[in-house]
C-alpha cells in the first residue's frame, strides 16, 4: 500500500504530491485494494466459509457511495441509522431489502421513510418502537422482519465512550431483569412484525478475541432463557461488529479469520450443549474494513518551537476532518510524507489550524524536521474521520479519493464556499 520513491511517499503507486497537486489537502485517500482485501476476508473467511449466515456493513463507519458500491459486491448488506444513512445508501444503489435499520432513538420519520421506501428490516432496540414499528407498519401493510437488541453485559472498547455492553448503557433491551423477556413476549403479540431473533454489540475497537467468545457464550444462555420462558426459539443472533485495528504500529492486530472461527467453534459447542437448533449467525464489521484503507494527506504551516517545551507543527486540517482525538484521545501514526528516508529526530505535537487548543491530531510523533510546504500523511483514517467531519470555524470538509495501480479517482469532491452558504436564508425583511 504505501511505498517511497526518492523520499517521497506512494500510496498505490501515486505520489502524494500528484494527489496534492490534483485534489489539494486536507485531502482523504482511499486504497481500493485494501477495502477489497479486507471485504474479501470476510467474504471468503465467513461468508463463504460458514452456512447459514450474513455481514452487514457497519456504514456509519464511511457511508459514501463508492464504499457501498464495493460492499455490495463483495455479498455484504448495510446497517444505517438516520433517514439521511437511508437516503446514502439507496442512492448508492443499495437495494432496500439489503438495508437494516439500527438506532436507539428512531422516529416516527425514520420508520416512515424507511417503509416507504420498502425497507423492512429492523433492530429494535426499546419498548416504545415495539408498538410504533407495529403501528406504522399496520398503516403501510408492511411485514417487517425484526431482531431485538438486548444487552449482553459484556464491556469491550478501548475507550468508555465507545463501549456498550455494560448494564449502563442507553443500548439495548436490559437482561438483569425480565426487561428483554417482556420485550420478547411483547414482539411476538404484535402485528406485522416478525420476530426473527437477537442481536447485541459490546463495543468498539476489540483487539482480544476472548469478549467476542465471552459474548457468543452469553448470547446462548439468553437463547436458551428465552426458549423456556417464552417457548421462542431464536432464529437469528447477530453478535455485531466492533472488530479492532491497528491505529499505530506497536498496535496488535486483530485476526479476523481466527477470530470468526473461534467464535463459530464456540457457537456450535454452546447450542449443541443446551440443545439448541443452530441460529443464523451475523456479524456488522464497519471499522475493520474501512480504517487501514484509508489515510488523510495535510500540508505543513506554522513550525513552532516552544524552548524547553515541546515542537508544535500545525497542518491544514484537524480537528474538522478528524474529530477522534478529541473525543477518544485516539492517536495516530504520523508520517513526514515528503522526508520518507530522512532520519526521525524531531519529537513534535500535530495539531490543526482551529482555534481550539484540543485540536490535535498527534500528542506525540517522531518524525524528521519539517519546514511549511512539507506533506505529512495519517495513516488509518479510513474510519468515522469523514463521517464526523464537521464545518467548525467553516473549514471545508474534504475531498475522498480511491487510488489504485497507480492511478486515482475523485469520488467526493471538496466542498466550496458557496456549500457553506447554500441552506442559509437571508436577505428577508422582518
Amino acid at each position: 500500500m504505501y511505498t517511497t520513491n526518492q523520499s517521497e511517499c506512494l500510496i498505490e503507486g501515486v505520489s502524494v504530491r500528484e494527489l496534492q497537486a490534483t485534489y489539494g489537502t486536507p485531502l482523504y485517500i482511499m486504497s481500493e485494494p485494501e477495502l477489497e482485501r479486507r471485504l474479501g476476508i470476510v467474504q471468503n473467511a465467513f461468508l463463504d466459509k460458514y452456512p447459514n449466515t450474513y455481514a452487514l456493513y457497519a456504514s456509519k463507519a464511511l457511508s459514501i457511495a463508492a464504499v457501498y458500491e464495493k460492499v455490495m459486491a463483495a455479498g455484504l448488506s448495510v446497517d444505517v441509522v438516520s433517514r439521511g444513512e437511508m437516503y446514502v445508501a439507496l442512492h448508492a444503489g443499495v437495494p432496500a431489502e439489503r438495508i437494516h435499520v439500527h438506532g436507539s432513538n428512531k422516529t416516527i420519520l425514520d420508520i416512515t421513510y424507511a417503509l416507504e421506501q420498502g425497507i423492512t428490516h429492523f433492530t429494535i432496540d426499546n419498548m416504545r418502537e415495539i408498538s410504533l414499528l407495529s403501528g406504522l407498519a399496520a398503516e403501510y401493510n408492511r411485514e417487517v422482519d425484526v431482531l431485538l437488541r438486548i444487552v449482553p453485559q459484556v464491556v469491550g472498547g478501548a475507550h468508555a465512550a465507545i463501549q456498550t455492553g455494560g448494564v449502563d448503557t442507553k443500548f439495548g433491551f436490559p437482561t438483569h431483569d425480565d426487561t428483554y423477556l417482556d420485550a420478547i413476549r411483547a414482539t411476538l403479540e404484535a402485528e406485522h412484525l416478525q420476530l426473527k431473533g437477537i442481536h447485541c454489540h459490546v463495543g468498539s475497537q476489540i483487539q482480544d478475541p476472548t469478549l467476542f467468545i465471552n459474548t457468543v457464550k452469553t448470547m446462548v444462555r439468553f437463547m436458551d432463557t428465552i426458549r423456556q420462558e417464552t417457548g421462542y426459539t431464536t432464529d437469528v443472533l447477530n453478535i455485531g461488529g466492533g472488530f479492532g485495528v491497528a491505529y499505530l504500529d506497536e498496535d496488535e492486530y486483530l485476526d479476523f479469520a481466527q477470530t470468526m472461527e473461534q467464535v463459530m467453534e464456540t457457537l456450535v459447542e454452546e447450542v449443541e450443549a443446551r440443545e439448541l437448533p443452530l441460529p443464523k449467525i451475523g456479524i456488522e464489521p464497519g471499522r475493520w474494513l474501512v480504517a487501514n484503507a484509508g489515510a488523510t494527506l495535510y500540508e505543513v504551516g506554522t513550525v513552532k518551537e516552544v524552548s524547553g517545551v515541546r515542537t508544535f507543527v500545525s497542518v491544514d486540517g484537524g480537528m474538522t476532518d478528524n474529530i477522534r482525538p478529541a473525543l477518544y484521545d485516539a492517536e495516530y501514526e504520523v508520517v513526514a510524507a515528503t522526508r520518507m528516508n530522512e532520519e526521525k529526530t524531531l519529537e513534535a505535537k500535530i495539531v490543526g489550524a482551529c482555534c481550539e487548543s484540543g485540536d490535535i491530531i498527534s500528542n506525540r510523533s517522531l518524525i524528521p524536521p519539517v519546514t511549511p510546504g512539507d506533506l505529512l500523511l495519517v495513516k488509518a483514517t479510513g474510519a468515522y474521520n469523514f463521517s464526523m467531519a464537521s464545518n467548525y470555524n467553516q473549514m471545508l470538509r474534504p475531498a475522498v479519493v480511491f487510488v489504485k495501480d497507480g492511478n486515482h479517482r475523485l469520488v467526493v469532491r471538496r466542498q466550496t464556499f458557496e456549500d457553506l452558504v447554500a441552506c442559509e436564508v437571508i436577505g428577508q425583511s422582518t
